[in-house]
């Protein structure tokens, strides 16, 4: 009986109900805290990292006390966001509060639970992370949970110190009803649908027996029936009233942060950036709730279909622009016009400039000896996000070291996706800082640190106060006025993290590519509207517009499959073209980075290069068939080297008994295996070419990051943990990469 009794207790206290509140009136809002759940203990998100956004939080560069802090803080309007909306749509189901001193600080204390659970989790986790994974001192995990409590009772004791001071108990209503009742009258859109009767409240009711006081002491409830049900409902609107002063105060906040996210200390780290998220969606919710109540489903939906007409009106779409461009300028698009750029005359006349590069290339060789035909060397780089570019900078640092500097004169060409180029683009201007006569040791670890610095907390924080509330800062480039997005900020946080060595336009690269000081470099982001990808380099290249033997037949049934950016948009001034937006136009990873418009008609949306080619291959091959008869006249042959971030052959993924689930999504992530697919396209394409050249005169070498210390491989991601660094960093000692080293010094000479 005593057991029974206990249990009884428990189910009939006030958190208990709370909890029983959440789970059956608002599902939507307990599922912002299992998704926490889920990135905290790495259930979702973890090829991306999402877990380390909170156990490995970098700002300003490092993992410390700030950081935590104002992780802390976000956490705590977060939680008070969540909170507050929840008192607003669960009040009327316990009128015992509104008898209450402080009827919200008492909800608050009883709505514990899931705070505290994840709480605890967090702080859990926060410690053993550091401490096994990080291997951090016991000062420094001890600063970072200091910093994350101090923040999170920081945001507490504001927001309760206001709540304290505006809201208002029976009470003060009895006195100030007369008063108040006259206003209402007066204004009656403050009552709104919200106006609980006598009859409302008895039906809503939920039991309740016994609640939690300040000190924590359980204490029974008394019977309110006695009390007015109109001066009831005027606490909880009273209540309300304030909260959401408090909420739209918030929300006006972040509009004018984006003004802001230009200065480095303003890019909180992304795990901020998710609970302001988290405090958006749950404040807007709640808000719906006061005042539209058991309509808030069909406003909704009518806020959706009015959002989706003024979008396709164009009322209220912007562009994400190709920094640099001029849009002034409207340029055609069409099939026609792909055919004017692709004709044969420009075949030729772009094919003879490549030509005139190759042989300024050839002659860095033959200044002593004119009969030495040296090796030609073409760099292709998979995606990755930071993983692949830290990837490709330790490669192409142990490139240099091991050939002595001959990787970057004997190469011709770099091309690939995503992070890969980030780190090729890099490098390669390092490379030409040397050359001209700058105290550049390529092998400096600080590179490594340098391109391996966090990318996100920007990007992420942008994307929360500027591009999903309301985009309106404008930032000046070559003198042209844009719209700021995130993608912009992320191009800002990476010159900076970069020391603004690649804060050129594509203007800058074309003479020091044309001298062939320095190997070409081929962008190829894919063309949303029709699949073809945009090759974009500061020369004109149609040949790259149709496959390689397009035009040598009577008979040409090849299709267009890429454009040729300088020529595509030769009146909107390409060679403007930021080349930091140019790389990032090339890593456009869906709702990471925004699709970059281009100034066409009709506009054309641009994403990753991956989607095509991620591994650069596709591009190499085209390029080099292209120039295959000037390639056996006055090379000693071809080397294509695959820096890459996953293994060539992949384990086979066994298939049995599977689940519902499984039966439902693997023939979907089949179609989209899109490694694979390319990877299986790519060996026929290296064929095709060794068939062109002969099978001595190509070689194809890779060299694979492969985790090394950690279960799983370096999370795909725009942020790495000091521990998956040192992961990558170490790959280049596996004895593939060790074996590829050596052949590749032995190869050029």
């Amino acid at each position: 009986m005593k057991m029974l009794a206990f249990f009884r207790n428990i189910w009939f206290s006030f958190p208990w109900q709370i909890v029983l509140i959440h789970l059956r009136y608002n599902l939507l809002l307990a599922v912002l805290w299992i998704i926490l759940f889920g990135f905290l203990f790495g259930y979702l998100g973890s090829s991306l990292g999402c877990r380390f956004f909170f156990l490995d939080a970098e700002y300003l560069g490092e993992v410390g006390f700030a950081g935590y802090t104002i992780i802390g803080f976000t956490m705590g309007m977060f939680y008070l966001s969540w909170n507050t909306t929840t008192y607003i749509l669960n009040s009327k189901r316990f009128p015992f509060l509104a008898s209450l001193n402080r009827p919200y600080f008492k909800y608050s204390i009883n709505n514990f639970l899931i705070p505290l659970i994840f709480i605890f989790s967090y702080v859990f986790l926060l410690i053993q992370f550091q401490w096994f994974n990080e291997f951090a001192p016991p000062a420094k995990v001890v600063f970072l949970v200091l910093g994350l409590v101090l923040g999170f009772s920081m945001a507490l004791g504001m927001s309760f110190l206001y709540f304290k001071l505006t809201n208002s108990d029976i009470d003060s209503i009895q006195n100030a009803f007369a008063w108040t009742s006259r206003v209402q009258k007066k204004f009656p859109f403050l009552n709104a649908k919200a106006d609980i009767d006598h009859f409302e409240f008895k039906r809503k009711a939920v039991r309740v027996e016994t609640y939690l006081t300040e000190t924590l002491s359980t204490r029974i409830v008394r019977d309110v029936s006695h009390y007015n049900a109109q001066q009831l409902s005027h606490v909880f609107r009273q209540n309300h009233l304030n909260m959401l002063l408090i909420q739209a105060l918030i929300i006006s906040i972040l509009i004018m942060m984006g003004y802001l996210v230009q200065i480095s200390y303003f890019r909180i780290p992304t795990a901020a950036s998710l609970f302001i998220l988290m405090s958006v969606i749950t404040n807007l919710m709640g808000a719906l709730t006061f005042w539209l109540n058991e309509w808030r489903t069909i406003a909704i939906i009518v806020i959706l279909i009015s959002f989706d007409a003024l979008m396709k009106g164009g009322y209220l779409n912007f562009t994400n622009p190709a920094y640099g461009l001029d849009y002034s300028v409207v340029s055609p698009y069409s099939y026609k016009r792909l055919e004017e750029i692709a004709s044969i005359r420009n075949y030729y006349q772009d094919a003879s400039a490549t030509l005139s590069i190759l042989n300024r290339w050839r002659s860095k060789f033959t200044s002593k000896d004119p009969s030495y035909k040296p090796k030609m060397v073409v760099l292709c780089f998979s995606g990755g996000g930071v993983r692949s570019a830290l990837w490709t900078t330790a490669v192409l640092q142990e490139l240099d070291a091991k050939t002595k500097g001959r990787i970057f004169k004997n190469a011709v060409l770099m091309t690939g996706a995503s992070g890969g180029m980030w780190g090729a683009a890099y490098m390669r201007e390092l490379y030409r800082k040397k050359l001209s006569g700058e105290k550049i040791q390529l092998q400096d670890s600080i590179y490594q640190d340098n391109i391996s610095k966090d990318l996100l907390n920007g990007l992420a924080f942008t994307y929360i106060v500027n591009d999903l509330l309301m985009p309106w800062v404008q930032v000046s480039v070559t003198n042209r006025r844009y719209i700021q997005d995130r993608g912009f900020v992320w191009e800002q946080n990476f010159n900076e993290n970069t020391n603004a060595v690649l804060d050129h336009d594509l203007k800058f690269y074309k003479e020091q590519e044309e001298t062939g000081r320095i190997p070409m470099m081929f962008l190829t982001p894919t063309i949303i509207n029709d699949s073809r990808f945009l090759v974009v380099s500061p020369h004109r290249v149609s040949y790259m517009m149709k496959p390689p033997f397009a035009f040598e037949g009577d008979v040409d049934f090849s299709e267009i499959d890429a454009v040729d950016f300088c020529r595509l948009t030769e009146k909107n001034d390409p060679l403007s073209l930021r080349f930091s937006t140019a790389l990032r136009m090339n890593s456009t990873f869906p709702l990471i980075f925004p699709n970059v418009q281009l100034p066409t008609s009709p506009k054309l949306e641009i994403m990753d290069a991956g989607l095509r080619d991620n591994f650069g291959i596709e591009s190499a091959v085209r390029f080099l068939a292209t120039f295959r008869s000037w390639i056996r006249e006055n090379t000693s042959g071809v080397l294509i080297l695959s820096i890459r971030g996953s293994k060539k052959i992949d384990d086979i993924n066994p298939v049995n008994n599977p689940g519902l689930g499984s039966a439902f999504f693997s023939p979907l992530s089949a179609i989209l295996d899109i490694d694979n697919v390319q990877d299986y396209h790519h060996d026929g394409f290296v064929s095709f070419l060794q068939s062109k050249l002969g099978y001595s005169n190509v070689d194809l070498i890779h060299l694979v990051y492969k985790q090394t210390t950690l279960e799983q491989k370096a999370s795909l991601s725009l942020h790495l943990t000091k521990r998956e660094k040192n992961d990558i960093l170490s790959a280049i000692n596996i004895p593939s990469n060790q074996k590829a080293l050596k052949k590749i010094s032995k190869s050029i000479y």
